[in-house]
């Protein structure tokens, strides 16, 4: 009997303790609660209770299973309002940060955020965040992909995104207000990554982002000033399946070369493109749209040349 008596005594001490022990660390805690506090205590982030254990019970986090450390902060489609607070760079070990379609997070984008040095995904987009790029962002080593698209962003590309500290991030920084040129810069890196420079004011020559050396899947540079002789490109990356240039003001003609590719889409109207359209590869298999105004393309799916 004394013996059932303990074993039940145990397990229910064992339960207790379970129960009491929280895996959160108390500094990522504490700067979660100066994140929630910044915002004013929204709704959105209701689940951030002191009592409970902010690596199980609480929605927009994530921790490392090993470390109990937060490597993940998601916040998305919801009612926030203000900056960005600083309290979000005192999570040095965070891989993911997200503020994404949370229309009242304006302000700047803050260049502490290069302090965080184990990021490999950066999204804060769908916002109203003004001032120009911080060059800083070229400071995360492990960066795999940088969201700022869909804000009022205004000023150039930073020249240092030609030199990012590890290979060269995912850029998808359409629907700003960018303006200015594409950094040379940027011509040197050859590594996999997909770029949306979409809807932008940015201008002059983005022929760097092409050729044999290259691994782009994705180039959208649709609707900007870009003014470039398009017949110059010898050649294309050659697993691109993506390429996206309406509305600029490129001219000369399109190039040979993009008959041999495996390309998925395809929008070259609105330019300012002659000649006939090369035979073969999928460039027959796109509609009329993809080629129209321009100012004399000619060929299938076009009318013919004459």
């Amino acid at each position: 009997m004394r013996a059932a008596t303990l074993l039940l005594l145990s397990l229910l001490l064992s339960v207790a303790a379970a129960a009491t022990t929280e895996r959160c660390n108390p500094h990522d805690k504490a700067a979660l609660f100066k994140i929630k506090q910044s915002f004013g205590n929204p709704y959105l982030l209701a689940s951030w209770l002191p009592d409970a254990d902010c690596c199980t019970s609480w929605y927009q986090v994530e921790c490392d299973r090993t470390t109990n450390r937060i490597t993940s902060l998601t916040v998305f489609a919801g009612e926030l309002s203000g900056q960005l607070p600083a309290a979000i760079g005192d999570l040095p070990y965070l891989q993911t940060l997200t503020f994404r379609k949370l229309t009242n997070v304006t302000g700047s984008v803050p260049s502490w955020l290069s302090t965080l040095k184990n990021l490999t995904y950066l999204d804060l987009s769908f916002n109203s965040l003004t001032g120009s790029i911080p060059g800083q962002l070229a400071e995360l080593p492990n960066l795999d992909a940088l969201h700022l698209d869909r804000n009022g962003l205004t000023g150039p590309i930073p020249d240092s995104f030609g030199r990012f500290g590890g290979k060269f991030p995912s850029l998808y920084l359409s629907h700003n207000r960018l303006s200015g040129q594409i950094p040379p810069s940027m011509a040197n890196y050859n590594t996999d990554f997909s770029i949306d420079l979409s809807r932008n004011r940015l201008e002059g020559d983005a022929s760097m982002l092409f050729g044999a050396e290259k691994s782009v899947l994705f180039v959208d540079i649709s609707r900007n000033l870009f003014e470039f002789d398009f017949s110059k490109i010898a050649a294309f990356p050659p697993n691109m399946t993506n390429l996206d240039v309406n509305h600029n003001r490129i001219y000369g003609s399109i190039p040979a070369a993009m008959a041999r590719l495996d390309l998925q889409f395809l929008n070259v109207s609105y330019n300012r493109l002659c000649g006939e359209i090369p035979a073969g590869g999928k460039l027959q298999g796109f509609d009329s749209s993809a080629y129209f105004h321009n100012r004399c393309l000619c060929g299938a799916p076009l009318e013919s040349c004459k």
